[in-house]
């Protein structure tokens, strides 16, 4: 059946989340050519919680595979991956972790990890890598709310993580936003740490920043980092509205 389009909006909602999925079905398709032993390719971050948007959002994948592999055919994949073409929004960034990673997240060893935002090819093999802390959150989110693009629900490859070791990473994302991210990043940032402290639970930045308005309607703050058109807070002001949740 097809959808049911009501409006203009529903319609570039509907080519937007075709393009992506097709995208993400061509990223498997070539990761499979390259790799016999993958388990899973699975979307996370905005384009699972809702609130992407093309002009502001990558397209976030984690890709599962048994083994690590060498650190020439680790480079060998992420090149072939990154040079997959037509990426929705600002680009591509993906990480392939072992299954064993992605059950335990004992440490934070990847395979490769691949960014292609702002036009900017990044491919990082993992061997001899220290590994990437945000893999803790990228992995609880796919927990509970991954598309499985290929292989088995995201509940079956993911292993659970701590609240405590959520909290913290969350922390530590705010305190890299403070001083390398845009100001809309950081506070939205903030508004969906505060909802996970609060009731638990794992959402977009975009749905983070409307929890607070409930809560704290008009708040200049959030509805400049919400709207993309609006001037963003200076610094000083965004420290200020981080602080509770460093400090919490």
């Amino acid at each position: 059946m097809e959808p049911v389009l009501n409006n203009l909006d529903d319609f570039w909602l509907f080519l937007e989340t075709a393009a992506r999925h097709d995208y993400v079905r061509r990223l498997a398709d070539r990761l499979r050519v390259h790799r016999g032993d993958v388990i899973g390719v699975y979307l996370h971050g905005s384009s699972a919680l809702g609130g992407w948007d093309p002009r502001r959002s990558d397209v976030d994948v984690l890709a599962v595979v048994t083994s690590p592999g060498d650190a020439d055919s680790q480079r060998e994949l992420g090149e072939a991956l990154a040079a997959v073409e037509s990426c929705p929004g600002r680009g591509l960034e993906m990480s392939v972790i072992t299954a064993e990673t992605a059950a335990s997240l004992a440490d934070f060893s990847f395979v490769v990890h691949i960014n292609t935002a702002g036009g900017n090819e990044v491919v990082v093999p993992g061997a001899g890598h220290p590994g990437d802390p945000d893999l803790l959150l990228h992995c609880a989110v796919c927990r509970e709310h991954g598309v499985a693009v290929i292989g088995p629900p995201p509940a079956e490859v993911f292993g659970p993580i701590e609240r405590n070791r959520i909290l913290a990473a969350m922390r530590q994302e705010l305190l890299w936003g403070l001083e390398n991210a845009p100001a809309a990043y950081t506070v939205l940032n903030a508004c969906r740490a505060a909802l996970y402290a609060e009731e638990g639970a794992l959402c977009s930045k975009v749905e983070g920043g409307r929890w607070f308005l409930r809560r704290h309607p008009e708040h200049p703050v959030v509805l400049a980092a919400l709207d993309p058109e609006a001037p963003q807070p200076s610094r000083e002001v965004v420290a200020g509205f981080v602080a509770p949740q460093l400090s919490s």
